[in-house]
C-alpha cells in the first residue's frame, strides 16, 4: 500500500488560524511494519484515535510516516507553547524575586539568589528555542533539562528549609509542585512516559522529603490524626493531580492526531479530484481547442453550480430535458479566412499489404503523431485522421492573419518527416498534400464520442485539391496563394486534367 507524507502546518505567528500542508507519496506499508515490522498490537483497550498503533503508553500512529510528519508539522506549535510556559516561569521568578525582598524574612536572601537563578536559566532556555538549534531533536533534552531544574530547586527547598522559618509556606511550596506537575503534562513537550515517570518521582519525593523534614522538627508527631489525614489528602491530591494531567495529555493527543488524519484525508481526496480533473480536461482538450473546450467548461461549470442552488433551494434536484445534450448551449460557428489541409500517404496500401494489422497502426502511430507535433508547432488545429488520411485547418477556431502560409509549411514538413519516416523504418511512401482556402462553419457534432470539426463546400474542395495533387508537393488553390505575397515560388498546378471538378480553381 502507497503511504502518504502529510505536511500540516497550523497557528503561524501572523495568523493562528492558517494551514499549510503539503504532500509526497512514496512506497511504503501504512501499518506498524513501517519501525520494526511487526503487526500493530491487537490489545483489549479500545484505539485512541484512527490509524492508532495501540499503545496508551505511547500514543501515536501506526505508521512512521504519519508520526513523523506529524511531529514536524506541530513542531511549531509545541514550540510556540514552550515559549509560553517559560514565559510563565520568568514572570513568576519576577513576582517571587520581589515578594522575597520586600517581604526580608529567614532566608529571603537564599530565595531572591535561587528565583533570580531561575529566571536567568529560563531567559537563556528562551532565546535557545528562538534559534535555529532548537529542532524536534533538541525539544525533548531543552524539555527534559527544565524539568529537572525546576524539581531539583523546589525539592531541595523542602528538604533544607524549616516551615515554620520560610518566606513560603507548606501551601505555597504543594501549589508550586502542582503547577509543574501540570506544565509537564501540558505545555512541557516531553513523551507520556517520561512525563509519569518523571511526574511520579517528583510526587513520592516531595512527600518523603516533606516528611523528613517534619520529622526533624520538635514536638512533632506523625502518629498524631490530623498528620495522619494531611498525609492521606496529599497522596490523593497528587494522585488526581497526575490523572488530570494524564486527561489533559491523551485529548491533546487525540485531538492532535485526530485533526492531522482528518486534515490529511482532505487534502489527499483534493488532490486525487484536481488530477481528475486535470485528466478530465487533457481528455476534452484531445477532441477539441482549447478555445473551445475552455467555455464549454466553463458554462456547464456555471450550470453546475446553478443547479446546486436550485437543490438548495427547492430540495430537490431539477429534471433535465430529453433534448438537453452534455454541452450547453450548441456550438455552432461561421469563420471566413479559414485554410484547409488535406494530406495522403502516396504508397500506403503497398505498405500496408506486407504488414499485420497491429504493425501497421503502429506505422501510422508512429507518423501521425509526428504530423500532431507539427500542427502544434505551426498553428494548425488538428480535425481528424481517416485510414491513411491527415486532415487539419489554420484560422478556426481562433482567427490569425497568416493561415495560409500555416498550412501550407504544414505541407511542406509533412513532405519533409515523412522522408525522414522512411529512413527510419525503411518504407517508401510519400505524402500528397492539398491546401483550400474559403468559409466554414465549426462546431461540436453529437453527445456521445463527440468531436470537433468543419463543414463546408470549400472543405470538400480541399480534399479534391489533395486527390488531384502531386506526391512530395503542395497543391494550393488560388484562394490560398492570394494570401502568400509572394512568399513561395508557384508552378502551374494542371490539377484539373486530374480532377474535372478543378476547372477553374
Amino acid at each position: 500500500m502507497a503511504a502518504t507524507e502529510v505536511t500540516f502546518h497550523r497557528g503561524s505567528s501572523v495568523d493562528e488560524n492558517s494551514v499549510q500542508v503539503s504532500i509526497r507519496q512514496g512506497d511504503s506499508t501504512s501499518s506498524q511494519e513501517d519501525s520494526d515490522g511487526k503487526p500493530p498490537p491487537s490489545g483489549r483497550l479500545p484505539r485512541l484515535f484512527e490509524r492508532s498503533s495501540g499503545s496508551w503508553m505511547n500514543p501515536r500512529f501506526d505508521s512512521t510516516i504519519l508520526e513523523k510528519q506529524l511531529v514536524r508539522s506541530y513542531f511549531p506549535q509545541n514550540k510556540r507553547r514552550f515559549q509560553y510556559a517559560l514565559l510563565y516561569i520568568i514572570v513568576s521568578c519576577v513576582a517571587w524575586s520581589i515578594f522575597f525582598a520586600v517581604l526580608m524574612r529567614d532566608h529571603w536572601l537564599a530565595f531572591v539568589i535561587g528565583s533570580v537563578a531561575v529566571l536567568i536559566f529560563c531567559i537563556s532556555l528562551l532565546f535557545f528555542t528562538c534559534s535555529r538549534f532548537y529542532t524536534c531533536h533538541t525539544m525533548l533534552v531543552t524539555s527534559l533539562v527544565l524539568s529537572i531544574v525546576l524539581c531539583t530547586l523546589t525539592l531541595a527547598t523542602v528538604a533544607y528549609y524549616d516551615y515554620p522559618k520560610s518566606p513560603v509556606s507548606n501551601v505555597g511550596m504543594f501549589a508550586i509542585c502542582v503547577e509543574i506537575l501540570l506544565m509537564m503534562y501540558t505545555v512541557i513537550p516531553m513523551p507520556l512516559l517520561v512525563a509519569v515517570v518523571l511526574g511520579a518521582l517528583y510526587s513520592i519525593l516531595y512527600e518523603v522529603l516533606y516528611y523528613i523534614n517534619r520529622r526533624a522538627m520538635p514536638n512533632y508527631e506523625f502518629e498524631n490524626q490530623q498528620e495522619i489525614i494531611m498525609a492521606v489528602c496529599k497522596i490523593f491530591l497528587h494522585i488526581c493531580i497526575h490523572l488530570m494531567g494524564l486527561s489533559i495529555f491523551f485529548m491533546s493527543q487525540v485531538r492532535k492526531h485526530s485533526t492531522f488524519w482528518k486534515v490529511a484525508q482532505s487534502i489527499v481526496a483534493r488532490r486525487e479530484l484536481e488530477v481528475e480533473k486535470h485528466i478530465k480536461e487533457k481528455m476534452i482538450h484531445s477532441v477539441m481547442p482549447r478555445l473551445l473546450a475552455d467555455e464549454l467548461m466553463q458554462s456547464t461549470g456555471e450550470e453546475d453550480q446553478d443547479s446546486k442552488k436550485r437543490r438548495s433551494l427547492h430540495g430537490s434536484s431539477p429534471k433535465k430535458k430529453k433534448s438537453q445534450g452534455i454541452f450547453r448551449p450548441f456550438y455552432m460557428n461561421r469563420m471566413d479566412n479559414v485554410s484547409i489541409l488535406y494530406a495522403d500517404i502516396v504508397g500506403f496500401t503497398k505498405m500496408s499489404s506486407n504488414k499485420t494489422a497491429e504493425q501497421l497502426v503502429g506505422l501510422l502511430n508512429d507518423l501521425f503523431g509526428r504530423f500532431d507535433i507539427l500542427a502544434e508547432k505551426n498553428g494548425c488545429e488538428k480535425i481528424s485522421t481517416l485510414g491513411d488520411c491527415y486532415y487539419c485547418v489554420s484560422g478556426c477556431p481562433e482567427p490569425r492573419p497568416d493561415h495560409a502560409i500555416c498550412c501550407v509549411e504544414m505541407g511542406l514538413q509533412m513532405i519533409s518527416t515523412i522522408k525522414e519516416f522512411c529512413q527510419d523504418t525503411n518504407e517508401n511512401v510519400n505524402m500528397r498534400v492539398g491546401v483550400h482556402t474559403g468559409t466554414v462553419l465549426c462546431g461540436i457534432i453529437g453527445t456521445r464520442r463527440f468531436k470537433f470539426d468543419v463543414w463546408s463546400n470549400d472543405v470538400t474542395l480541399a480534399n479534391m485539391m489533395e486527390a488531384a495533387g502531386l506526391p512530395g508537393k503542395v497543391h494550393v488553390s488560388a484562394a490560398t496563394a492570394k494570401f502568400f505575397n509572394d512568399a513561395y515560388n508557384l508552378e502551374e498546378g494542371k490539377g484539373d486534367s486530374r480532377h474535372s471538378s478543378l476547372i477553374g480553381r
